[in-house]
This record gives C-alpha cells, sequence and structure tokens, in this order.
C-alpha cells in the first residue's frame, strides 16, 4: 500500500467571502473520484486545518501499490478534477509518498 499526504496553501485570494465554496468544490471534486479510479483504495480531503497550520488543504489518499498511484497521477478524472477546482487557487504544495 501507498500513502500520500498533500498540503495545499491557497493563493491569497481566496481569503474572503468565496473561501467555504472554493474549499468545498476542492472537497467534492476529490472526493467523488472514491470508488472511479482502479487501485485507489481512499481519498479523504480536509479543509478544516487549525489556524497553526502551514497550509489550508489538507488530502490523504492511499492505492494498493505504487504502480496505482503512478497511474492516478495520470488519469483523466483526477486531472478533470484537479484543472479548475485546485490548480487556480493553490499558491503552494507540498506532498509525501509512503509505503505503508
Amino acid at each position: 500500500m501507498i500513502k500520500q499526504v498533500v498540503i495545499w496553501k491557497l493563493q491569497d485570494k481566496c481569503f474572503g467571502p468565496n473561501l467555504g465554496a472554493i474549499k468545498a468544490n476542492i472537497k467534492t471534486k476529490l472526493e467523488e473520484l472514491n470508488g472511479n479510479i482502479p487501485g485507489l483504495e481512499s481519498i479523504v480531503v480536509c479543509t478544516d486545518c487549525l489556524s497553526s497550520s502551514n497550509g489550508d488543504v489538507t488530502v490523504e489518499a492511499l492505492f494498493e501499490s505504487e504502480d496505482a498511484f503512478k497511474n492516478y497521477q495520470k488519469h483523466e478524472l483526477r486531472l478533470a478534477a484537479t484543472k479548475d477546482a485546485i490548480v487556480p487557487f493553490v499558491d503552494t504544495t507540498t506532498h509525501v509518498e509512503y509505503e505503508l
């Protein structure tokens, strides 16, 4: 099993009246991938990070193998989910992948 943990820092432009909607859309788009990409065992998005955190949104994903993770990275559903809901709003990305 491979676990991926991603931490996103959102762009300054996100912090206003639309912040809740932006975070909710990120969560919805990514969690809709559950059960739709082969080898993706689970994906959980947290949008309620503490103010002391270095990031604004976290993602924890579990894959059955490294090959499944590599396939997820280029899968059309993941690319579509990230294109409009994530890429326009993220300032920095930190991630780590490791074998369980």
